[in-house]
């Protein structure tokens, strides 16, 4: 395994004890919103008022919640009106997460939110303790999105796709990230799932 790869999975297998044990109750305070990077993948328009970031990660529960039960709406109603540009962060915990983010980047940007939208909807089917058993399991899924079992394999051997997911990490990180999702709304952070009606007041509020 690479040597970035390496000193990612030392760090993440520390800070999974922090994501078990981080409260489920939303924090909101103000914050500088990260600053968008070329080869960040953005979804809706560049000139849009409000630029949300949100830092997550494959393997958390709330993220899958909030990609499965609220995101659908916030896509609709603010992203693609163009009122809203997205940004979505890897802020893997985990060295399962680390794996499924190098996955998700693996069919390049137009598949990106695509895959994330995947994973995060077969999160129970493919999560795994083993990390080989996960990669397996998310190769079945990549296949259908055009993906081959030997693509991720390449993949997962890219220093460069490593390298994105760490750096985005250590974005976070530098933000202040202890937790996931976290969002940055216009320079405000909140974190914590939310359902679509308290996100919406939030988006808002930004406005």
């Amino acid at each position: 395994m690479h040597r970035i790869l390496l000193i990612a999975l030392a760090s993440f297998a520390t800070l999974a004890q922090a994501q078990a044990a981080a409260p489920a109750t939303p924090v909101v305070e103000v914050a500088a919103a990260p600053a968008i990077r070329p080869d960040d993948v953005v979804l809706g328009k560049s000139d849009a008022p409000i630029t949300v970031f949100e830092y997550a990660s494959l393997t958390c529960p709330h993220c899958g919640d909030f990609s499965t039960k609220t995101f659908p709406q916030v896509k609709k109603d603010w992203i693609d009106t163009g009122k809203v540009r997205w940004v979505y962060r890897d802020f893997p915990f985990d060295p399962v997460a680390l794996k499924a983010h190098i996955i998700a980047h693996c069919g390049g940007p137009e598949r990106f939110y695509g895959f994330l939208d995947v994973f995060y909807a077969q999160q129970r089917s493919w999560f795994r303790n083993n990390p080989d058993e996960s990669v397996a399991a998310l190769t079945q899924l990549t296949k259908f999105g055009g993906v081959s079992e030997a693509q991720v394999k390449a993949c997962l051997s890219d220093d460069k796709l490593s390298k994105l997911v760490v750096t985005n990490r250590q974005s976070g990180d530098d933000a202040g990230v202890d937790s996931t999702p976290t969002f940055f709304i216009n320079g405000s952070k909140s974190t914590g799932f939310k359902e679509y009606d308290e996100f919406q007041k939030l988006l808002a509020a930004a406005s």
